[in-house]
């Protein structure tokens, strides 16, 4: 096993091969006609296609979120343990579209809007063919002891000291990403890309897993206290007035974390999440 540094003095990084591929599904490209109050059309919404009825309910969000990502992840949204092996993980790194790329906007540096589990107070609409909600799916995939599988957990679950784990994120948008760690001191500081000056650029609707590199995972040790790695998702658009300032909502499963905020025309979505550390004793 080769290893090399990703997060310097109590963060390292484990490196292990992983061949294999995996496929991604291509959005469709058309629109149908805007339904009516009440009437059910089917009616593309983050560019899958669902028999949409406008309605007064705000958990409707949560249905279609997890619709549009049941064929986007490794497993769907039912299996947890085992399935996710190191070829689909070579193969998620091959053809996500993901890339380290320049810096280009300041949104992934500036903290974002307020986080809170539950249930989004606005129902989901349609105006001119674009939603009122983008969204975002985070999950922890975790090495298992034999090496060769990765389980899925929750972020509000966290991770332990010595366990090696990438993340992976599906977003309804095109984003930029960065991982900052919050250390026992309340300092803070970007661990990926080790480059201030770089993101990781990400495709919408793709299913990518960080660090990029297929043989690297993030793995914490030698160290005590309280310590956080903060997940920045942003559209590099969500820039000053240009960033939502909703609320993001959040809600935990056994697949994952699934994120959605409300939009307007003019206004991007930024999602910045904490994932908490617990040392061992």
């Amino acid at each position: 096993m080769k290893s090399r540094k990703l997060i310097a003095a109590a963060v390292a990084a484990s490196l292990i091969a992983a061949p294999a591929g995996w496929a991604q599904q291509a959005p469709p490209e058309a629109q149908p006609p805007a339904a009516q109050d009440g009437e059910v059309q089917p009616r593309f919404i983050w560019g899958i296609l669902i028999n949409y009825a406008i309605s007064k309910l705000s958990s409707i969000v949560w249905d279609i979120f997890a619709g549009y990502l049941q064929n986007k992840l490794t497993g769907g949204l039912t299996s947890t343990t085992g399935v996710i092996t190191q070829g689909i993980i070579s193969g998620l790194v091959g053809s996500s579209g993901a890339r380290l790329a320049p810096r280009s906007s300041v949104a992934v540096a500036a903290r974002g809007a307020d986080i809170v589990v539950g249930t989004p107070e606005t129902p989901l609409s349609l105006s001119n063919g674009k939603e009122n909600y983008q969204g975002a799916h985070v999950a922890l995939i975790l090495a298992n002891a034999d090496g060769k599988t990765f389980s899925v957990r929750p972020i509000n679950d966290g991770f332990k000291t010595g366990e090696r784990f990438k993340l992976r994120i599906v977003s309804t948008f095109g984003g930029e990403l960065t991982i900052e760690n919050i250390n026992p001191h309340g300092e803070r500081r970007q661990i990926y890309p080790a480059g201030t000056d770089q993101i990781v650029s990400l495709q919408p609707g793709k299913e990518t897993v960080v660090p990029l590199g297929e043989d690297q995972f993030f793995e914490f040790a030698r160290a005590t206290g309280r310590e956080q790695l903060v997940v920045n998702l942003a559209d590099p658009r969500a820039v000053g007035p240009a960033a939502s300032t909703n609320k993001v909502y959040r809600q935990d499963q056994k697949y994952g974390s699934n994120f959605v905020q409300e939009v307007t025309p003019s206004t991007y979505p930024h999602i910045s999440q904490a994932i908490e550390l617990q040392h061992a004793n």
